[in-house]
């Protein structure tokens, strides 16, 4: 339990707001089955602005299964040839996104756009909003990771 919440996991937390608990749980998982940029990819996102915010619970948390090589070598994403151009143009979209949306360029929605279309790339702002919105909010509700799993490796920032 953290100072602002009573909740000690997102689901409980969030579960706090009844009025918001079930629209947001059906825009969350629509990010997941929504057909325009996979879901993997999306949770490669996902993990890598837990790294980048260093949140510890998001890290732990599982959406969708992803290759533990990938995993284990987020970190080093730009680096490695295990992640595609795809996934490439995502996670360089999702670091600048991280640190500041106004620094975003043509040529990263370009990147994204050739991999996924115009949809792709709105899906994938979208997307970002709320994965980096539901890290920032686990960071401010200090919601606990869990003691006897260690986050991701690779935790380079």
């Amino acid at each position: 339990m953290g100072w602002v919440c009573n909740g000690d996991d997102r689901d409980s937390t969030i579960g706090e707001l009844a009025e918001l608990a079930v629209p947001f749980a059906a825009l969350y998982a629509a990010l997941w089955t929504q057909g325009h940029v996979p879901a993997a990819v999306l949770e490669l996102c996902r993990l890598r602005l837990a790294q980048l915010h260093r949140c510890a619970v998001e890290l732990q948390r599982h959406e969708i299964d992803i290759p533990t090589e990938k995993s284990e070598y987020l970190a080093h994403w730009d680096t490695q040839s295990i992640f595609s151009p795809a996934e490439c143009a995502c996670l360089a979209f999702t670091e600048v996104y991280a640190m500041d949306t106004q620094a975003l360029t043509d040529q990263h929605a370009q990147a994204v756009k050739t991999h996924f279309g115009d949809a792709g790339l709105v899906l994938l702002v979208e997307a970002l909003g709320i994965l980096d919105g539901m890290t920032r909010l686990s960071l401010l509700w200090q919601l606990p990771a869990k003691v006897d799993q260690s986050p991701a490796s690779g935790q380079r920032l």
